[in-house]
């Protein structure tokens, strides 16, 4: 079985809405983020802030390579789409499901967020920028798109159930 990869724009949910679906398909939940931080037994911001984002980068594309068999949902950091091989991973490993939703209700998520190096060392102009350059790669390296504004986490799962009939449900 096929790992399912949510991406998209920090702030969209794709953790939140990770765990939800991993207990309505009894699969286990791997967050990307969270597994780099754990195997370096550093932050996510610690490591940007000591070794800058290029080695974050090749971290990711590694960890990306190394959990891509797994029979599980794994949900990445917004950045994974930045390197064209992992795009490319993407595309020919898995099921992937672009979650988005406008800047404006990110940025209503995101603003004062002391947990993302790029919500720190970033302005609101320069976060929207960034989202708009990424937007494209998200879509070219994803199956699916879900758009999740206004929706609860159960919908959005409702929404991804589907794809997935007679395989996990």
């Amino acid at each position: 079985m096929e790992p399912i990869f949510l991406v998209g724009f920090m702030g969209v949910g794709k953790t939140t809405i990770g765990k939800h679906l991993g207990e309505v398909l009894n699969l286990p939940v791997i967050d990307l983020d969270h597994f780099i931080e754990d195997r370096e037994k550093k932050t996510i911001k610690d490591i940007f802030h000591q070794h800058g984002e290029s080695y974050f980068r090749d971290l990711e594309k590694r960890v990306l390579l190394e959990l891509g068999n797994e029979n599980a949902i794994i949900t990445t950091g917004g950045g994974v789409v930045e390197r064209e091989e992992n795009r490319a991973f993407l595309q020919g490993n898995g099921f992937v499901f672009h979650l988005t939703c406008p800047f404006d209700a990110l940025w209503g998520r995101l603003e004062g967020d002391k947990e993302r190096p790029l919500v720190q060392k970033n302005s609101k102009d320069q976060l929207m920028n960034l989202f708009e350059r990424r937007f494209p790669l998200y879509e070219s390296g994803s199956s699916v798109t879900i758009h999740t504004e206004d929706k609860s986490v159960e919908e959005v799962v409702q929404e991804i159930l589907p794809y997935f009939e007679g395989k996990w449900v």
